[in-house]
This record gives structure tokens, C-alpha cells and sequence, in this order.
């Protein structure tokens, strides 16, 4: 049911706001939250609009997953046009209706040619590119090639993104490097600055802040930890004001420190991501990531040397892990999928959360999370029922 219908009224649902969570219907047209009301709309409008009777399902604002690598078999770094629609295509079976394409480190050519696919893609849902890399630090590399980590410089900087600027919405970087200031000033221009693969110490990652990085990438993981003498850039993280990421797959992060970290930096400053690969939605064996081998077994993706290489988690599965890790309600979990993103982005006039006028980006699951249906710019385009049929 791909549907092209302008008008789409959802009823009986229990619509999920910042704060609460309602029994309303509301109407999609042009692309929009046309009204959201209590009572049901009648024939009149049943007979000019494709209704879906959601009873006892919930309506969320779609997810926003700011790390995604790839999905369903494909990797954004070597994807062709079609591909990467592909993976967001699977992203949205999983309720997200909004992605950043992530590129880890890899030689400038390479990169600049994945930039332009994604750029030619065009794909529904994906809302730009997160840079992770090359300029981070070798000692906090995680599963990034070491051939192709940079050090900080403006004119790598500049020969990357060049042509691309519009397109780049995050980049991740090592603040603790010579020259990672005018990196971080420069990036500003075009992009969200943010900290990961790090071994910046408290008082650096403090310093990038102040210099304009607004998020902390996968928190937690390579970056400098927490320690009572040296609290590193986990500490500065958990006290400051700058938002983080957090892959909460129960691998990346144990519960209790997701758990620290929602008691640390209160529920709108954390953004559900999943750092997916290509090996999400597939089974165990062998795949890649920028170009290394990753074997994936029992779920969990690994370099050969055992490092963690980004995870095969989704985004229905992260906040119902949240909320079973934290105890937080189902509003609070969306809004660390949908709002503080959306937020991140700059995007919130339009996106993360259900009011008139915002663009119809919607999921809509039941109370295990399992998503019924996905709704991006007002057009149904995921329905469990029939992606069942065609199995």
C-alpha cells in the first residue's frame, strides 16, 4: 500500500505528545498535520480520505536516528543512488522516517563519491549526511580505518566538503588535536560540531564546547572516561550542556550508565541513535564497514579484533530498550527519538513532534513496538500487513 492518497484520516490511536499521551484522531493532508481531535470525524470525511482505524495502536512522531551507516545489506559509503534509498527504505520499516547517512573514515576521494550518491539519491527520509571522522584521534578509533585518520586541517576540511556543505548536517571530530579550533569554527558554518573518537581530557572537551560543539557522539563509547581524578570527555559530557548520543543496544552501554546518563543530563538532552551497519535486519556472518571485515554473531557486530563496529540495532528497538533500561515513559523515550534530534537539527518547526501544520512524519506501533505502519511527508510508506504478505 504505497499509497499517493492526499488525505489520510487515522482513527481510535493513542497519539504520543512531549509530555502525555492522548486518545485522538487527526486528519493528514498535503503532506501535513491537518487537525488533531478528540472526536471522530464522520462519513463526510471518511468519503474523501483514506482512513486508517488504528484502534489501540500508538502515534508517534517518526524516529530521527542521527547515526546510521547503512541497513537491509547496504552501507551509505558504497552505495550507488538506488541503494541508499534502499536503506532508508528499511530504516522507515523500523518507524524512522528521518536518518542522517553516516560516513566513517575513508580516503577524501572516497568519501566525496559517496557524498554524491546520496546527494543524487534524494531518498525520502534521509534528512543529510553525519561525517564521523577522518579527523579523530587514532587511540579512540573504534572500528575507523587507522589508514585514512587526518589530523586536523582546513584545507582536508575544505577539499571534502566542498560542493557538499549543504548536505552535511554533523560532523564528528577529535577537539583535542593543534588546529581542531579552526575546524570546529569553520565547521560551524555549515554544520553541528560534534565530539567522538576522542581521548580529549575534561578541560579540552570542556574548551570545545565552549567552541561550538553542540553533541556528544555515542557516549560513552571512544572517548575518554570517567575517572574521579581525570573525568574526561564522559565527564564534561554528563555536565555540560551539549547534547549526546546514545546506542543503547545494552552491547555499547551498559543499563546502569544509561541510566546515569539520563539522571545526568535530564531526558532533552539524549538522542537515541542506533549506528547501524549494513547487517541490521540481516542474520549473523561476515559484512563490512569503511572498507573492514565485521563479523556479526548473536546480533553483535565486531572487527576481528573484537572492537565493537557500529551495532545492527533499529529505532523501535532503541526506545523500547530505553525505556526498559531507565524506566522512563513512552513519551519521554520518543521524545529522545523525535524531538531531540529534531531539535539538534533545527528541524523541530517541522519535525519531532504531533501539531498542526508539522510536516506527516509518523510511526505507528503497537504496545510491544512493533511498527504497523510509516508515514514520511504524508505518504504511507511502510504497512506491516503487506510487507507480511509479500514474504
Amino acid at each position: 500500500m504505497r499509497l499517493e492518497e492526499k488525505r489520510i484520516v487515522i482513527q481510535g490511536a493513542h497519539l504520543i505528545f512531549p509530555d502525555h499521551i492522548a486518545r485522538q484522531d487527526l486528519i493528514i493532508a498535503g503532506g501535513k498535520l491537518a487537525k488533531l481531535k478528540i472526536r471522530r470525524f464522520g462519513r463526510l470525511c471518511a468519503a474523501r480520505a483514506t482512513i486508517l482505524e488504528v484502534k489501540g495502536l500508538y502515534v508517534s512522531p517518526g524516529f530521527i536516528d542521527l547515526q546510521v551507516n547503512g541497513g537491509g545489506g547496504r552501507d551509505f559509503i558504497e552505495a550507488q543512488e538506488e541503494e541508499a534509498k534502499r536503506i532508508a527504505s528499511f530504516h522507515a520499516s523500523h518507524g524512522t522516517t528521518g536518518l542522517l547517512a553516516t560516513l566513517v573514515t575513508a580516503p577524501i576521494d572516497q568519501l566525496r563519491q559517496a557524498l554524491e550518491s546520496i546527494k543524487r539519491a534524494r531518498a525520502e527520509g534521509i534528512l543529510g549526511v553525519h561525517l564521523e571522522g577522518p579527523f579523530i584521534a587514532m587511540g579512540q578509533r573504534g572500528a575507523h580505518n587507522p589508514k585514512h585518520i587526518l589530523e586536523p586541517s582546513l584545507e582536508q576540511l575544505r577539499a571534502l566538503t566542498a560542493g557538499y556543505r549543504d548536505l552535511i548536517r554533523i560532523v564528528t571530530l577529535a577537539p583535542e588535536f593543534p588546529g581542531a579550533d579552526r575546524l570546529i569554527e569553520e565547521v560551524q558554518e555549515f554544520a553541528i560540531p560534534a565530539l567522538g573518537h576522542s581521548n580529549a581530557t575534561y578541560e579540552e572537551a570542556l574548551a570545545a564546547v565552549n567552541k561550538g560543539v553542540k553533541l556528544f557522539t555515542h557516549l560513552f563509547n571512544a572517548m575518554s572516561g570517567f575517572h574521579h581524578r581525570e573525568p574526561g570527555a564522559v565527564g564534561a559530557a554528563l555536565e555540560g550542556e551539549a547534547m549526546v548520543s546514545l546506542i543503547v543496544d545494552g552491547v555499547h552501554v551498559h543499563p546502569a550508565a544509561v541510566r546515569l546518563a539520563l539522571k545526568a543530563k535530564g531526558i532533552d538532552k539524549i538522542c537515541l541513535i542506533t549506528d547501524s551497519i549494513s547487517a541490521a535486519g540481516l542474520g549473523d556472518g561476515r559484512y563490512s564497514l569503511g572498507g573492514q571485515e565485521v563479523l556479526v554473531e548473536g546480533g553483535v557486530a565486531r572487527l576481528r579484533d573484537g572492537t565493537l563496529a557500529g551495532s545492527t540495532l533499529t529505532m523501535e528497538r532503541a526506545v523500547k530498550n530505553f525505556m526498559e533500561f531507565t524506566g522512563c515513559s513512552l513519551p519521554e523515550a520518543v521524545r529522545a527519538a523525535s524531538l531531540n534530534p529534531a531539535r539538534l537539527l533545527g528541524l523541530d518547526g517541522r519535525k519531532g513532534s504531533l501539531e498542526e501544520g508539522k510536516d506527516a512524519d509518523l510511526v505507528i506501533f503497537d504496545g510491544d513496538l512493533n511498527v504497523h505502519y510509516t508515514i514520511v511527508g504524508g505518504r504511507i510508506v511502510y504497512a506491516r500487513d503487506e510487507a507480511e504478505d509479500r514474504r
